[in-house]
């Protein structure tokens, strides 16, 4: 047996419960048999959740039982009871509400008892959480009891250790499961390494894996990029998931055989588990006793609970004639009140309560768990009703009333006597105290008279004052909120009237026309400092970004403190000039400087981070992927490989307003530009082209390049699946080529999403155009035939040098 929480609890009411009660799984497929309601109203718990304005509104799990368990109803009921007190330790049953679910189509006969509860305690309304952080080591020592006690699976056993253990610990998550069978797409690394490890677990049951080479080269055969590799992980990366993938546990540690026997740790904990289910049981029972004391004295301090007994949450063994089980309001009222409720009770009940009780605690806890009656464990639910207090009572109450009426005659008379005196030397008493407080009560009303006027008149003269001061404080507070208005329009009119460009020029800096753009200013200066400045498309400031130091960016107002070393108010009085206030003149430059076209602020940080780059036409990763210098050289590729400070190499991407983005590849590494969006690589144009080549990747464009070189040849490479703004750059592309009488090829990956592609990429070509796909004969990519070429040119070179020194030595 196994607890488990779900990680839920956000959504509505329904969700959980719906789930729990449905009779069709997420795949439509008809439980059978159906879910059964052990405890709880369902539409209650619904209500409640609804009702919470928490953020988590709700705490949901199972305990589940293995299919030779076979836990018999008395077990299951009994183990709820304990659940019960264990999670909600030193609360009555009034102040929590819970659903019992029982679910027992999964097959083989296996039971499972699922439950969901409002994270609420009902009398105080606070937030009531049963598991929270670190709910393992909890109810750890709780689920061992009961492991240890009946005889039950547990999951700490060697012997039933998996091949690989998920972040879900020992129990699947059945919410991601239900995601992947009905069909929703999967959002988390969780998602796919679950599907990643399903897929591979299959493969090993078919004898199609034996070890981790075998796990490698299936996951390469499948698409996947192996990143990274260490001696109990491998990091895993596909373009079309576009996430890199941990992988780490049994199956994908070096050592794994399939096959292979428990390590020596696994042997010394079974060595330990051969100690008796008994000394087990008491050391779970002990450190479970102290967990649920810790508890109750957490829930009493916290939701003020009944703090008769402190001790009564932490018995593992309950009374048998307890129960945890719902009641009848009367029956509770009943158990509160006492004899106070006598006339709710009902007046018939079983004649033989005794028998049913013992029947129940010696009921058979299953074939291999006999009752002891030395250790009751069951909670079993009352199998009679109580009787009429009432009549039970009546003989009894009518005898005493008798025998009271006689001791109260005997002492009336002297005590009334005594009373009658008492009350007459009270009256006279009273009569001159009265008197005396007359005469008291009127001079003191003269006095409160008299003071009641002078007040009168010192509350008008503070009321004449507090109008005063409020009047004035009126004004002032109009005053500052104006001056604070003004001061803020008068920065944004510094940000958005302002040319930056202009400013710039006149504090020593010079436009780089080689490096500007319609949409982005390269400015320098003398002292090496490059700045680049564009126009926010969202609120119309001129904003910077530095080249030389990426923390020193902003607008007009952050250029002038860094650079000249003011304060907010000299900044004011240097920028004022510029529209058209302050003391001074307005500065007219000496010539207009250009205006760039708006845009948006990421842009100009990719083109910030790209003027770091350094052109590049040598790299090992480039050498590794059989890359010649004379091909990057080659002056249709000037411009499109660059390295950054890293020592990665970077593809840039661009779009009709130039750069937008780049590719960032090396050994064990591939990414793209935060806060870029993907454009086209394409190679340098010439009027003489007729061929245009469209490839996945740079490296693939570079590999066609190497193989057919041919010099009327453009390239254009889309980083993987194209977006609707790619597609539109590559009809523009295709006019072009049309236009002058070309063809186009698209020489995609030889495969299912290189097919996929090609005809996405051929939709968008002009009507009667010449297309024509063309993918390599046995490999997968260009890169890869590229390879295969280099080798076999270096035997072919081999075995003609071997074949001249034999004809040396004839």
């Amino acid at each position: 047996m196994l607890l488990k929480f779900f990680n839920r609890g956000t959504g509505k009411g329904s969700s959980p419960v719906h789930y729990l009660t449905a009779e069709k799984d997420a795949r439509g497929v008809r439980r059978e048999p159906a879910p059964e309601v052990l405890r709880g109203d369902p539409k209650q718990i619904i209500q409640l959740i609804d009702s919470l304005d928490f953020k988590h509104k709700y705490r949901s799990g199972v305990i589940s039982f293995a299919p030779f368990d076979a836990p018999t109803e008395a077990q299951q009921q009994a183990i709820i009871n304990s659940f019960e007190e264990v999670a909600f330790a030193g609360l009555d049953r009034d102040q929590y509400s819970i659903l019992w679910v029982r679910h027992t189509h999964t097959g083989e006969n296996r039971v499972e008892l699922h439950f969901v509860t409002p994270r609420v305690e009902l009398t105080t309304g606070k937030s009531l959480n049963i598991a929270p952080p670190g709910w393992g080591n909890y109810f750890r020592p709780w689920r061992d009891y009961w492991n240890h006690s009946q005889g039950w699976a547990s999951p700490d056993d060697p012997a039933r250790a998996r091949a690989y253990h998920p972040d879900y610990h020992a129990l699947i998550d059945a919410q991601n499961q239900r995601l992947e069978l009905a069909g929703q797409p999967l959002t988390s690394r969780d998602d796919y390494r679950q599907v990643i490890t399903n897929y591979l677990g299959e493969n090993i049951r078919l004898g199609l894996i034996k070890d981790r080479e075998d796990i490698i080269n299936t996951l390469k055969q499948t698409g996947f990029e192996i990143t990274r590799s260490g001696d109990d992980y491998l990091t895993v990366f596909r373009e079309d998931i576009n996430k890199r993938i941990r992988l780490k546990g049994g199956i994908y540690s070096a050592s794994w055989r399939l096959g292979k026997g428990l390590t020596a740790e696994a042997g010394s904990r079974q060595e330990t588990d051969r100690s008796s289910a008994q000394e087990r049981t008491r050391e779970a029972e002990a450190e479970l006793r102290n967990r649920v004391l810790e508890r109750t004295e957490y829930h009493q301090s916290r939701y003020g609970t009944n703090e008769a007994d402190p001790h009564r949450s932490t018995e593992v063994v309950s009374h048998p004639t307890r129960s945890n089980t719902y009641e009848p309001l009367s029956r509770f009222l009943a158990r509160q009140l006492g004899d106070d409720a006598i006339f709710n009770q009902p007046s018939q009940g079983n004649p033989n309560p005794e028998a049913d009780l013992r029947n129940a605690q010696e009921e058979d806890l299953g074939s291999r768990t006999p009752s002891n009656p030395e250790r009751e464990i069951l909670n079993p639910p009352s199998r009679y009703q109580i009787p009429n207090r009432m009549e039970v009572q009546r003989p009894t109450l009518s005898k005493t009333v008798e025998e009271e009426d006689d001791r109260l005659r005997k002492r009336t008379s002297p005590d009334l006597q005594k009373l009658c005196q008492s009350i007459r030397s009270g009256q006279e008493s009273s009569r001159r105290c009265f008197q005396h407080l007359e005469q008291r009560t009127s001079q003191t009303n003269q006095q409160l008279s008299t003071t009641n006027s002078i007040l009168d008149q010192g509350g008008e003269h503070l009321k004449q004052q507090s109008r005063r001061i409020r009047e004035s404080l009126s004004r002032h507070s109009d005053r500052l909120r104006r001056i604070k208005m003004k001061r803020s329009e008068e920065l944004e009119r510094f940000k958005s009237e302002i040319n930056l460009v202009e400013y710039a020029q006149s504090q020593g800096y010079e436009i780089d026309k080689k490096k500007s753009s319609q949409n982005c200013i390269v400015l320098k200066d003398g002292t090496g400092d490059k700045i680049l400045v564009g126009l926010d498309k969202t609120d119309g400031h001129y904003f910077y970004y530095s080249v030389t130091d990426e923390r020193d960016r902003g607008s007009i107002i952050d250029l002038v403190q860094k650079r000249k070393n003011l304060n907010l108010g000299e900044v004011r009085k240097e920028l004022r000039p510029w529209i058209g206030r302050g003391d001074l003149p307005t500065y007219t430059p000496k010539k207009p400087a250009p205006k760039p076209t708006p845009t948006t602020k990421d842009r100009h940080k990719i083109l910030a981070q790209f003027e770091s780059f350094q052109a590049s036409t040598n790299h090992p990763y480039l050498n590794q992927r059989g890359i010649s210098e004379q091909t990057i050289s080659d002056p249709r590729f000037e411009g499109t490989t660059y390295t950054d400070s890293r020592g990665n190499v970077i593809f840039p991407h661009s779009d009709r307003e130039g750069i937008c983005g780049y590719e960032i590849r090396n050994q064990q590494f591939k990414g793209f530009s935060e806060g870029g969006t993907k454009g086209l690589w394409y190679s340098k144009a010439s009027q003489d082209d007729r061929k245009l080549v469209i490839c996945e990747s740079p490296i693939d464009c570079l590999s066609y390049h190497q193989l057919f070189s041919d010099p009327h040849t453009r390239y254009f490479a889309t980083g993987g699946t194209i977006s609707e703004k790619q597609k539109d750059l590559l009809k523009g592309a295709f006019e072009k080529i049309i236009a002058l009488g070309g063809e186009i090829i698209v020489a995609t990956d030889r495969d299912e999403a290189g097919q996929k592609l090609a005809l996405e990429i051929a939709k968008n070509a002009p009507e009667g155009s010449q297309i024509y796909r063309h993918v390599p004969e046995h490999q997968k990519d260009w890169n890869e035939a590229l390879k295969a070429q280099i080798s076999r040119d270096r035997q072919q070179q081999s075995q003609s040098r071997r074949s001249r020194g034999r004809g040396l030595e004839l």
